[in-house]
């Protein structure tokens, strides 16, 4: 069995469509069954109409246009790591899971105590780290990149996988509200390497590929499928 959790919309809906099996869509809005990543009781719930799993897909988040630094820090991370809770007991040879972080999360240097927050991602680490949104979404993705790493080991022991994906400014409802909201997005998109905006499908095969027997051997690492957009940032500052 498949979970996509964000997958009514977006990213989500088309990955739901190109993973073999069946595929069970958890979504606030639509989707098979509601669940939200701030309420634990709802991502028990979709845990519990499942009796073994073989990817779970976490696309669903908020952006700064969306949200202010507290929801981001709730939704984008500390959701990232309910759900991962939530599944835990279901994870077994062969499960995998992809976990939607953001070439955010590839951007800025930080504090060694910053970190530790972030690695906390259940006991707010959102405190006095932030207000602003942008820098929140920044430091929240990258904690989502540093909570799959923490998780490889244990689920590898199990004989399972968990990776992340870092998506550049992809064509979604939410990626289009972040460009119409801030300028910077469409010149990330235009200034990468390939000088365009990503595709929900192009996430989708590489997310399916990830979830594939022929990923078998990648686990506890990140996938930027970005156009090259942090390549182009680090050499604009010489890195």
């Amino acid at each position: 069995m498949n979970i996509v959790v964000g997958g009514a919309s977006g990213i989500g809906a088309a990955v739901a469509a190109v993973l073999p099996g069946e595929t069970i869509i958890g979504d606030r809005v639509g989707g098979d069954v509601h669940c939200d990543l701030t309420d634990c009781a709802s991502l028990i719930r979709l845990a519990s109409s499942v009796d073994h799993l073989d990817a779970l897909v976490v696309t669903a988040g908020v952006s700064p246009a969306m949200a202010d630094a507290h929801a981001i820090f709730d939704v984008d991370l500390a959701g990232m790591a309910r759900v991962l809770q939530a599944f835990d007991s279901l994870v077994a040879p062969g499960s995998v899971a992809v976990c939607v972080a953001s070439m955010a999360g590839h951007l800025g240097v930080w504090p060694a105590t910053t970190i530790r927050q972030l690695d906390d991602p259940l006991s707010t680490p959102d405190a006095g780290l932030t207000s602003d949104p942008s820098t929140a979404y920044m430091l929240a993705k990258l904690g989502v990149i540093r909570l799959v790493r923490r998780t490889a080991p244990e689920w590898g022991r199990r004989g399972a996988r968990i990776v992340s994906v870092s998506p550049g400014v992809v064509e979604t409802p939410m990626g289009n509200l972040e460009s119409a909201s801030t300028e910077g997005t469409a010149e990330i998109a235009r200034g990468s390497a390939l000088g365009r905006i990503g595709q929900p499908e192009e996430l989708a095969a590489v997310i399916a590929f990830l979830c594939s027997d022929q990923a078998s051997y990648i686990t506890g690492t990140d996938i930027l499928v970005d156009g090259g957009a942090v390549a182009a940032i680090e050499r604009q500052d010489g890195g």
